[in-house]
């Protein structure tokens, strides 16, 4: 059975990713304010909402790899691969059709880069495989992954250039997601109350102070090449928690349906948020509405909205698979298989 205590994670993790890179738009278009409390909050963000995607990833490896290398990473050319390179000529091709409106210009003789170079964010997909093609490599031999999982992220540090090592940087968490695999819930049970959840706010914000400071204006903190340097590694690994923990209360009481709803959908959204809510911003300046607090919301809501409809469209006439999704039933996304196609 699936765990809705990790579906409710994804689904808060997933809400956190949309609303960051509908912020990060606004940003890019020039309509947040220098210094705005609202840069702040995407920095935050961004120190650990991709690190908790890749830990609950690493969750289900072994279990995966139970059938053998080879169907495994079978698995994953349909899962991962083939989403990746769907979307990503999809994205391409709309932001090449709108590029007057775009923050970022699309040429199709960009088209061929996405085979070395991720657009937008497909950079995690392709991350992620190749964190699954590591540990294929590595095995899941506790002593060795923990010895490769630093090699790794050392060698991402030192060589911040190009996808290649982003994953090894990311796959730090990735084989944690590996290790953990079984007791992340007995471990985050010990927190997760009321209590814990007020004190690992208040050391997550203390740890992105001491990794950002106060006043971010830029946009550093958004690149995946410069993310997960050692100063902001305790912010990830209490941000991780922190969404543990309240996803953990949220499974125990009623009133987990929408977020569990969201965590199964997550590959969905995560494939489609960026053109709804860039749509969304484009929409709403044509119309000469500017206000930041409005574009956010509008934004974030498509971001969210929109693709669980088609979602929803998709898996009515079983065709989730020719775009990418993982199999679904009915109205509720009740899933065909243990595993999503993030795990």
């Amino acid at each position: 059975m699936r765990d809705d205590f990790e579906d409710c994670a994804r689904g808060i993790g997933i809400v956190l990713v949309v609303y960051g890179h509908v912020l990060l738009g606004l940003m890019n278009a020039n309509l947040v304010p220098a210094r705005h409390w609202l840069i702040s909050s995407g920095s935050a963000i961004y120190t650990f909402h991709m690190p908790l995607f890749f830990l609950l990833s690493g969750l289900h490896v072994e279990r995966g790899l139970q059938r053998g290398r080879k169907s495994f990473l079978s698995s994953k050319l349909q899962s991962i691969v083939y989403p990746y390179a769907l979307w990503s000529v999809i994205q391409g091709l709309v932001q090449w059709v709108i590029s007057a409106d775009a923050n970022h210009r699309f040429y199709l003789s960009d088209m061929t880069d996405i085979l070395w170079n991720p657009i937008g964010q497909f950079w995690f997909l392709y991350a992620l495989f190749l964190c699954q093609l590591f540990v294929c490599l590595a095995s899941t031999q506790r002593l060795r992954l923990v010895l490769v999982a630093i090699v790794a992220y050392v060698l991402g540090i030192a060589f911040e250039a190009n996808i290649l090592t982003i994953a090894l940087k990311y796959f730090l968490f990735f084989a944690g997601g590996i290790l953990l695999a079984g007791n992340l819930r007995t471990i985050v049970t010990r927190c997760a109350t009321l209590r814990g959840v007020g004190i690992t706010l208040v050391a997550f914000c203390a740890a992105v102070y001491l990794a950002h400071g106060a006043g971010n204006t830029g946009t550093d903190w958004a690149l995946p090449e410069l993310a997960l340097r050692p100063r902001t590694l305790p912010a990830a690994v209490l941000g991780i928690l922190l969404v543990c923990e309240i996803a953990l209360l949220v499974s125990r009481s009623g009133e987990r349906g929408m977020l569990r709803m969201l965590g199964i959908a997550s590959m969905p959204i995560y494939l489609v948020h960026i053109l709804a809510g860039s749509g969304a911003r484009i929409v709403l300046l044509h119309l000469h509405v500017d206000n930041l607090y409005l574009q956010l919301c509008v934004g974030v809501t498509c971001g969210i909205v929109f693709p669980l409809a088609l979602y929803f469209l998709v898996a009515r006439i079983r065709l989730e698979k020719y775009l990418g999704f993982p199999k679904a039933r009915g109205i509720a996304f009740e899933p065909a298989r243990v595993a999503d196609a993030l795990n």
